[in-house]
């Protein structure tokens, strides 16, 4: 129970007030609390806790006003008890306090207590702290959740943490998510009216209320950016010309590391803060919390930050001014005002600095070199890149300038171990010694010298170690599937959707055969090995063909094949060499993945590294061949994308590919 004389209250250019009160049956006394600094007027329910109105630049209410008051700016999650089918959770809250009212900022928080004796089956046994902070001079709101699990409570998977907006769709049709990814979109009522392609995020927009949107694909997951490329992105509205944008300054409380992958911003208009996810890792990510094991993290705070513009400026002006917004919140990071112990201000963290470089004794030209632009960073304790897996702890990433040197700062205080990996250069290192952070902390790890995985000089190779497909043959998209803002762009190529099919149009009746020494595999090397289609949904294992020479073969000592993969979606990579008949593959990974980077436009998902020695038996002076065969193919996602293959000599030996 909340007084009035608690909320009602007036301080220079910020005022907190309740308002529209009315019952409901789950709570005692239902009313909305308001925050406004005379630039911003943003409304709670309370005691829930969502956020049901924004006004701004004389916009009553920016947020969609014809779907409820809950369905409009919401924090939920996505949970399972084991072996039980997943659910969402609304997180309402039931508690409500006025953290902090004074001429410099407002904070508020809503809160939601679980125990045994609360759990209904729809509640997610978590204890939820949601904060939200208007301060002055300031047209924007600031968000974060404290998340808390007690010792001893029940074990449950959580694959999905969010905050989720939804914007009026008569106003808001213009979505930009970096400079080079914008458009206008189309409605939720064209959607409604267009063809389910192969999911049911996929639509083919046949009657669109803007004539030039027709005939395009429309799917939420094409909209998806690395974490490290997602600082800043949200919609415009041109009449009154009002930016919506959701700007992420820091990536420490995302799990998976810098490249995991995420949704954004769609058609709704919907503007999504992902803090956690299963999308482009599937259960390959750690979010279940089990054992009894205690747990708490901070997820946020993001800004959901507003401008506008004259009527005779272009509306590209607000993407540019959202963009130095952006760098005003990522300089102030860690913000020093939110009104809670558990998250640290800059002077309770730490800071931690070195050099990475690389040994590669096979190198006849740099046998130690520096670990350029390598990804550096700090995360829970665990094997060799566990880091991608990891989601309930919180990461630090930074990245090695061209000589190697990094430094890593505001580390909140916690134990970690160091991890790296470094773009052209196999696998993932891991320094050995747990790192202690503490308050105040600056400590200096001095030079460390990372050895890549190898066994003997390389014969041959092919693509690029950088746990993406991007370099390989990406083909151009059917002209009657386009979403046009991909047209020109061919690094984002990838995103377009059925790429999967082409790959039964190149090869209609047999499968890629690639020659060391004479294909390219910007050309020749197809960016997923899928099954080929042979009727209708009706499809089939493929399998790829490396052919190369050896001038001879050498019998002392195992060759390896270093197979490294970008994707993995429920398939298994059958390994066979010069025999594609042997009826026991020399190796398998056996079935691995749910990633779905395939279906879901990703051109990565999590990493796969297999060193595989290859007996000298196997091998032959002369023309070999390497079978890959992908031997799941009920359907067309069935498949994996490569990073990089390398055939290594026995160690020492001189033996070379013609």
């Amino acid at each position: 129970q909340v007084s009035e004389s608690t909320v009602n209250s007036t301080h220079p250019g910020l005022r907190l007030y309740r308002e529209n009160f009315h019952r409901q049956s789950h709570y005692n006394i239902v009313f909305q609390v308001v925050m406004d600094n005379g630039l911003l007027r943003v409304t709670l329910s309370c005691p829930a806790g969502d956020i049901t109105g924004i006004e701004y630049n004389g916009i009553d209410n920016v947020l969609e006003t014809n779907n409820g008051d809950g369905n409009r700016g919401y924090w939920d999650v996505v949970w399972n008890e084991p072996g039980k089918r997943s659910g969402y959770d609304r997180l309402k809250g039931t508690g409500f306090k006025v953290v902090v009212q004074d001429e410099e900022q407002i904070e508020l928080s809503f809160t939601r207590t679980w125990n045994f004796s609360s759990s209904s089956g729809s509640l997610a046994p978590v204890n939820v702290d949601k904060r939200y902070i208007l301060r002055r001079g300031s047209s924007g709101v600031y968000l974060y959740g404290i998340f808390e699990r007690l010792e001893g409570w029940p074990d449950m998977d959580m694959d999905q943490i969010r905050f989720v907006f939804k914007l009026q769709s008569d106003r808001f049709h213009f979505m930009a998510m970096s400079d080079d990814r914008q458009r206008i979109m189309p409605t939720p009522t064209d959607r409604k009216r267009g063809q389910r392609l192969a999911y049911a995020e996929a639509v083919l927009l046949t009657n669109t209320t803007n004539p030039k949107l027709k005939g395009e694909v429309d799917d939420k997951y094409q909209y998806s950016s690395e974490n490290a490329d997602s600082r800043v992105y949200g919609w415009i509205s041109k009449d009154p010309s009002v930016g919506f944008w959701m700007i992420t300054p820091s990536d420490e409380f995302r799990g998976g590391g810098p490249i995991k992958q995420d949704l954004t911003s769609h058609v709704g208009p919907t503007v999504l803060s992902m803090f956690t996810s299963t999308h482009y890792t599937g259960k390959g990510l750690d979010t279940g919390y089990h054992d009894g094991k205690p747990w708490k993290k901070v997820f946020g705070p993001v800004f959901v930050y507003l401008n506008s513009i004259s009527h005779d400026q272009n509306q590209l002006a607000l993407w540019k001014d959202a963009k130095e917004q952006t760098l005003v919140e990522v300089n102030s990071w860690p913000y020093h005002f939110p009104e809670s112990e558990d998250f640290p201000s800059s002077d309770q963290r730490g800071t931690l600095a070195g050099r990475l470089l690389i040994r590669d004794k096979y190198s006849s030209t740099m046998p130690i070199r520096a670990a350029s632009f390598a990804y550096v960073g700090l995360a829970q304790p665990g094997g060799v890149g566990s880091w991608q897996r990891e989601t309930k702890g919180y990461q630090f990433w930074s990245r090695a300038n061209i000589e190697g040197y990094f430094v890593i700062d505001n580390i909140r205080a916690g134990e970690y171990n160091f991890y790296a990996w470094v773009p052209g250069f196999l696998g993932d290192y891991r320094y050995d010694i747990n790192i202690s952070i503490k308050p105040g902390s600056e400590i200096e790890l001095g030079v460390l010298v990372y050895d890549p995985p190898r066994n003997g000089p390389t014969l041959w190779e092919i693509g690029i170690p950088d746990r993406r497909a991007a370099e390989f043959y990406v083909p151009n998209p059917y002209p009657t599937l386009l979403n046009k803002l991909y047209t020109n762009h061919p690094k984002d190529k990838f995103r377009q959707y059925g790429l999967w099919d082409r790959y039964t149009d190149l090869y209609p009746k047999s499968d890629l055969i690639y020659t060391i020494g004479s294909s390219s595999y910007q050309k020749d090397w197809f960016f997923a090995q899928v099954p080929r289609k042979t009727g209708n949904k009706t499809y089939e294992a493929t399998t790829w063909q490396i052919v190369f020479a050896l001038r001879n073969v050498s019998l002392h000592g195992n060759y390896t094949l270093q197979l490294a993969l970008a994707s993995a979606s429920l398939s298994e990579l059958q390994v066979r060499f010069n025999n594609p008949r042997a009826k026991r593959p020399h190796f398998t990974t056996r079935l691995i993945g749910r990633d779905n980077a395939i279906a879901r436009h990703g051109i990565h998902g999590l990493h796969w590294l297999y060193s595989i020695p290859v007996p000298s038996r196997l091998l032959h002076q002369g023309n070999n061949k390497i079978y890959l065969t992908q031997s799941r193919g009920s359907s067309p996602f069935r498949g994996i994308m490569y990073d990089y293959i390398r055939l290594e000599g026995p160690p020492q030996t001189h033996a070379a590919a013609k």
